[in-house]
């Protein structure tokens, strides 16, 4: 069924709300951004503002990642000596988007620019982690084979790897180029920075 003209004027009006806090984050920086200009840039009021957003982080980095079983399996599949690496993967090709969307590839870039932030909108945003535990865990269940903790829970392996990737990426995103709102990542960035995560991990008496 296709939409109606009332559901197209409200999908028209959270596009251009993300699109003005983005871009201000994009061009200034995530901390210069307050509802209130992203208000003026989108020429909506703040009441129309919070109808649509919880608060300003939504409308800088999106709702709750939602997972797409497709892109999941393929980057788990490709990964699975590594579901670490694999979990951050995931995030970060669900966050990026559409080649072809301006506002998901600069969301994206904002995690190159301002280091840090993975790690932080990663932790604030207990359902996208939760839902990343979720897909490992079920994962794990139907792979019980590439389990590293074959007698513990899948939920707790899992979490433990999100966790994990959490760090991971945050690590990855510091060897990230960004030019023009077009990220790239060398797969020697994952490398690199699970080696330094195993380092520090490494038990010595």
């Amino acid at each position: 069924m296709s939409e109606g003209l009332r559901e197209l004027k409200m999908r028209a009006t959270r596009r251009a709300m993300e699109a003005a806090a983005v871009d201000l984050a994009y061009n200034e920086g995530v901390r210069t951004v307050t509802v209130d200009r992203v208000c003026s840039s989108a020429m909506v009021s703040r009441s129309t503002f919070f109808n649509y957003f919880t608060s300003l982080e939504e409308a800088i980095f999106g709702s709750a990642l939602d997972y797409d079983p497709i892109l999941t399996a393929r980057i788990l599949e490709s990964h699975s000596n590594d579901l670490v690496v694999a979990s951050s993967l995931i995030v970060m090709e669900s966050v990026r988007g559409a080649a072809d969307d301006v506002v998901t590839q600069r969301r994206f870039a904002l995690f190159v620019r301002e280091p840090g932030l993975t790690t932080d909108v990663s932790w604030a945003s207990h359902e996208s982690r939760e839902g990343l535990v979720s897909v490992i865990a079920e994962w794990l269940e139907t792979h019980p084979d590439h389990a590293r903790l074959p007698q513990v829970d899948r939920h707790t392996e899992a979490r433990l790897t999100v966790a994990l990737s959490i760090a991971l990426g945050d690590e990855v995103q510091r060897f990230a180029r960004e030019v023009d709102g077009e990220v790239t990542l060398s797969p020697d960035a994952f490398r690199v920075a699970r080696q330094r995560i195993a380092a520090i991990a490494a038990h010595t008496d």
